[in-house]
């Protein structure tokens, strides 16, 4: 399986790219101003990285959606507001930056479809540090993380493209770039191990 990580070369992202811990998650890195240099054919996985330009997604929409078409998968994180990809319904929200510090505080997130085989690598503990939006998953995905009002944090589309479209809200990359939030760790390693254990089968 190859796979191809997008970036815009901010610095959060750059520092993220220097970690060598993550450098089995990809096997290019490609910048989204370079996208028309590239074969997107040639990759099985496409990760669109934290945080991407919003006008410059919109400009590569097509190319994306030919990755998806064609059986691929594409893994979409962070902040996405609507419109920027077709069936993505996102829904701004409070980001709670305190939770964990409070006497007995908690963020309430719903496990769901828990056989889902990215279970086997990461728990529902990886994936609460905060969330700056929610998602309503189309009719037929299957989201695997919800808010107690019901709406996503990270589903997967298998049933509006031919191939697979991963959508999450949340921010791995812009924290480990960052450098603080080190919950968002064990949430990237076990993705990254899922994808790898998927290219052995």
């Amino acid at each position: 399986m190859s796979i191809a990580l997008i970036v815009n070369g901010t610095p959060y992202q750059n520092r993220f790219l220097e970690e060598p811990d993550f450098h089995y998650l990809y096997d290019e890195v490609i910048h989204l101003r370079e996208m028309d240099y590239y074969d997107m054919s040639k990759f099985e996985t496409v990760l669109l990285s934290c945080r991407l330009d919003i006008k410059l997604l919109k400009r590569y929409q097509t190319r994306f959606l030919k990755v998806l078409e064609a059986g691929k998968r594409i893994i979409i994180f962070g902040e996405f507001p609507e419109h920027a990809f077709p069936s993505v319904d996102w829904e701004d929200s409070e980001v709670d930056f305190s939770w964990w510090v409070r006497p007995d505080g908690d963020l309430p997130l719903n496990q769901e479809h828990a056989d889902h085989p990215l279970y086997r690598y990461i728990t529902v503990p990886d994936m609460k540090w905060h969330y700056h939006g929610t998602f309503t998953p189309p009719h037929g995905a299957k989201s695997l993380l919800d808010t107690p009002e019901g709406r996503s944090i990270i589903y997967i589309d298998n049933v509006s493209f031919n191939g697979e479209l991963i959508v999450t809200s949340l921010d791995p990359m812009f924290h480990i770039g960052l450098g603080f939030i080190n919950q968002s760790k064990p949430f990237l390693h076990g993705l990254a191990k899922w994808l790898r254990e998927e290219e052995q089968q």
